[in-house]
């Protein structure tokens, strides 16, 4: 029988430490969040668990850990100066970050690595901004990279998933879909999502895409995959799809939901057709 090695105070503390963490109250409000939560977050020990607490995430403070835990030599002084960094909002924090340590980081190497599969989240949505952020790489190329953060656990790490590939949707969206509609069919309600979120004709904190906003039947092989689905989280993403597209073509997306509603007759559909023309629906009662 081999014989068990005897942990250290400071072992037995870290794991005390781990375990009230893990058991820890959702915050809400930042001022609920205790310094310890605070401290883990900043050292990269947890993720957030809602809003709140990646709200309360230094990013500053967490990339100057990172880089003292994995020996990287960034510069400080220039474009992650603290100074600027602290003028600019969370995202937009992350986004600086991840442009600098893009240059740095490369697809052949371990660093990216460390980065997406981080116990933080924030440290996971550096890598998947960095995804986005390499040069001359094949759109189905970064669709693999990013796919296990496209289905994480974690909301927060799909929703910069998505958010990290779409300047290159809205780039090239033809080509962008037809890469996406394998997606659809996704056991992962995560990953279908994913298809029809990043597709948006308007989104959400991202640029809009004047093609979809103008021709937005571009997005049928994706949207009618998924007109009847049976999750929840894909029926939002698909509605609110269509109540985008219905603020710059309104009558398409009413033929096509008349049309829908007549070809699939279900609880599922109804629901999507309901919440994608409520933008419609106030306009017509006002």
């Amino acid at each position: 029988m081999a014989k068990q090695t005897k942990q250290s105070p400071a072992e037995l503390e870290r794991i005390e430490l781990l375990e009230t963490l893990r058991n820890r109250p959702t915050a809400r409000r930042r001022s609920d969040v205790p310094s310890f939560v605070r401290n883990a977050l900043n050292h990269g020990w947890i993720e957030a668990r809602n809003l709140v607490e990646w709200l309360c995430v230094d990013r500053i403070e967490l990339l100057v850990n990172l880089s003292k835990e994995f020996q990287w030599e960034l510069d400080f002084e220039h474009d992650l100066n603290p100074t600027s960094l602290a003028k600019l909002s969370k995202i937009q924090q992350s986004k600086q970050i991840a442009k600098s340590l893009a240059e740095l980081f490369h697809a052949s190497g371990p660093e990216i690595q460390l980065l997406l599969n981080h116990p933080s989240d924030v440290a996971r949505e550096w890598g998947a901004l960095i995804v986005g952020l390499w040069h001359e790489m094949p759109f189905p190329r970064r669709l693999a990279w990013i796919k296990p953060l496209a289905d994480h656990d974690n909301a927060g790490t799909r929703e910069f998933a998505w958010m990290a590939l779409r300047h290159h949707v809205a780039e090239n969206p033809i080509q962008s879909i037809e890469k996406l509609v394998p997606w659809t069919g996704s056991r992962s309600e995560r990953l279908r999502r994913f298809a029809s979120e990043i597709t948006r004709p308007r989104g959400v904190w991202c640029t809009h895409i004047q093609l979809l906003k103008d021709s937005p039947e571009i997005a049928l092989p994706i949207l009618e995959q998924l007109l009847a689905d049976s999750s929840l989280y894909v029926r939002n993403s698909v509605a609110n799809w269509l109540n985008d597209a219905s603020k710059s073509q309104p009558q398409w997306v009413l033929d096509l939901t008349n049309q829908w509603l007549y070809s699939s007759p279900t609880p599922e559909t109804k629901y999507i057709v309901r919440r994608a023309l409520r933008t419609l629906h106030k306009a017509a009662d006002q």
